[in-house]
């Protein structure tokens, strides 16, 4: 069992990417799995604005009336030093000054010079104020360019920058049910992207340390046979997967209350099927015996891409059918299909979801063959 141990003895030099993706993986599927409410009410920032009018024209009091429509506005007049230490304590966010002249510039096209601000740098009512300035002088100019007089161009805008627009909140129709509820099944909906990442930055790596040619020439000149290294090769890379998944269904069972029931039973097979997946992909990238930095990079590429195409990190109903029929030559995407038949986002069917793991069984298998193929070839290479 030489080997058998010296692939321990490299993962644990390997083992800390694993246990940082382990540790926030599960800090923050605790914390979405219990954030089971959904804020639903949308609400415009209301903003704390004084305004000092050097013009006051019609066009300047019109800008007043239209920005006191959705904020809190008040005139003023103070030296800058007061405006400044206002702005400090936070009793306004923001302090406007309407420049003298603003009616005639405005109304011979210009945009700049209009006004003087005294604000929190880089703060969002800066950011805000300004974009509704902006907006206030470029359709009030684009009325009047049309024909209207300046009190009809006020009122225009005020009514155009006045509507609200409508906001509409995604709603997730799924219930799920008592044995597996839709909290509960974002434990598991996050899974696969876990899973690939631990696997890809530490069995991963080992393997391909072991796959390394001065390695494996060594290897094959000692007294131990292939028939003897690859089995306990084996034997090592299925005890590190499986009690790998098996942490993460127990801390499942921790985060549910208990130990699993009805569906849940189905969503754990569902998992340890993908595992096997997650597995045939950490092989075949470790037959190309790649350095660790390439390794992370391929990591991160796999990793994310899969979950941002197959619906992992964004509900399947939410995707674009181009982007879907691309995610259906994934594993992940079927891994999710099943997922969401047991949550209830989709009807369950016991012969659909039978399909969605056959295809992720097929999906390992194709993988663990390639990974063969690919190394009996580059041992032909090498004689």
């Amino acid at each position: 069992m030489q080997v058998f141990k010296v692939f321990f003895q490299i993962l644990k030099k390997k083992y800390k990417s694993a246990l940082i993706y382990t540790v926030i993986f599960l800090v923050i599927s605790y914390g979405l799995s219990n954030s089971n409410t959904r804020n639903t009410e949308f609400k415009e920032s209301k903003l704390n604005i004084a305004v000092m009018d050097e013009d006051e024209s019609f066009q300047s009091g019109a800008l007043k009336d239209l920005i006191g429509r959705k904020h809190t506005v008040k005139s003023i007049d103070y030296d800058k030093d007061t405006l400044t230490e206002l702005l400090y304590w936070e009793e306004y966010d923001y302090i406007l000054v309407i420049n003298n002249g603003f009616s005639e510039a405005l109304a011979a096209g210009k945009t700049e010079g209009l006004f003087k601000e005294y604000r929190v740098h880089d703060s969002f009512s800066s950011v805000y104020m300004n974009s509704i300035l902006g907006e206030y002088v470029k359709t009030a100019q684009a009325y009047a360019a049309a024909g209207l007089s300046w009190e009809e161009a006020a009122a225009r805008t005020a009514e155009t920058l006045s509507r609200d627009t409508e906001v509409t909140y995604w709603s997730d129709v799924a219930e799920g049910s008592e044995e597996y509820s839709l909290w509960f099944s974002h434990y598991f909906q996050y899974m696969p992207y876990i899973l690939i990442s631990v696997l890809l930055s530490a069995l991963g790596p080992v393997l391909s340390a072991l796959n390394k040619k001065e390695i494996r020439y060594r290897t094959e000149c000692s007294s131990l046979s292939a028939r003897s290294t690859t089995p306990q090769i084996f034997a090592a890379s299925a005890v590190f997967v499986i009690a790998l998944w098996l942490i993460y269904m127990i801390a499942g069972a921790v985060m549910k209350g208990g130990i699993y029931e009805g569906r849940a039973w189905l969503a754990v097979l569902n998992s340890f099927v993908f595992t096997l997946v997650a597995a045939g992909i950490a092989i075949f990238v470790s037959s190309f015996s790649l350095e660790d930095n390439v390794g992370s990079m391929i990591t991160q590429v796999i990793g994310l891409g899969m979950s941002f195409i197959c619906g992992v990190f964004v509900p399947l109903s939410v995707l674009g059918d181009s982007v879907k029929a691309a995610a259906r030559f994934l594993p992940a995407y079927w891994y999710i299909r099943a997922n969401d038949m047991l949550n209830g986002r989709d009807p369950f069917s016991a012969g659909q979801f039978a399909v969605c793991l056959t295809i992720q069984l097929g999906f390992a298998a194709a993988l663990f063959l390639m990974t063969l193929v690919i190394k009996r070839s580059r041992r032909r290479e090498s004689f």
